[in-house]
């Protein structure tokens, strides 16, 4: 497994493994074990809450249903839940740049565009999953992959009261029945 292989897969299908947008956190903790807490989103509210497998890191609503995911490539390394070993993450090199992507892309037949430019960036953005590849032209004379992710996941979630009786204990992996 090569992290350009698996980056291309995500941008082409939206998916990461069992990740996506949609998927319900108790799928992926019973795959994967249970996620790194990384926080709260807003600082009153316990959700929308971030976890992550390693660099992959996503957002859960208060319905435990996955809006986000994104996978952090900045530290010339990527690690991606192990599916095999739930609870570990597998360490793949991901200095990654902008033509590398674009023809891995390109080769799994994921067609794509640019984004607007920033100051210090480049973008693309696949077109039938919406995920963007975020690139820092700071770092050499191509630009290097420094994040993946894919767009919010709208859903009707359930009000506050009826995810507080589905997940009394206020558990991640805990599912109404």
């Amino acid at each position: 497994m090569e992290a350009l292989d698996v980056l291309a897969a995500f941008g082409s299908t939206g998916r990461l493994g069992l990740l996506h947008p949609g998927v319900r956190l108790r799928e992926v903790v019973a795959a994967y074990g249970m996620p790194w807490d990384i926080g709260r989103i807003h600082k009153r509210h316990r959700w929308p809450h971030l976890y992550s497998y390693g660099d992959v890191e996503f957002v859960a609503c208060r319905c435990r249903i996955i809006t986000s995911v994104t996978v952090q490539t900045w530290r010339g390394t990527v690690e991606l839940p192990n599916q095999a070993q739930p609870g570990e993450v597998i360490a793949l090199p991901a200095r990654l740049t902008f033509a590398q992507v674009a023809d891995a892309l390109a080769d799994a037949d994921c067609q794509w565009e640019r984004l607007e430019p920033i100051a210090g960036q480049r973008g693309l953005r696949t077109l039938q999953q919406r995920v963007d590849f975020t690139f820092i032209t700071s770092d050499g004379p191509d630009p290097v992959l420094h994040a993946v992710g894919t767009s919010a996941h709208d859903h009707d979630c359930m009000p506050p009261a009826a995810a507080d009786a589905a997940f009394a204990d206020d558990f991640p992996a805990e599912q109404a029945n």
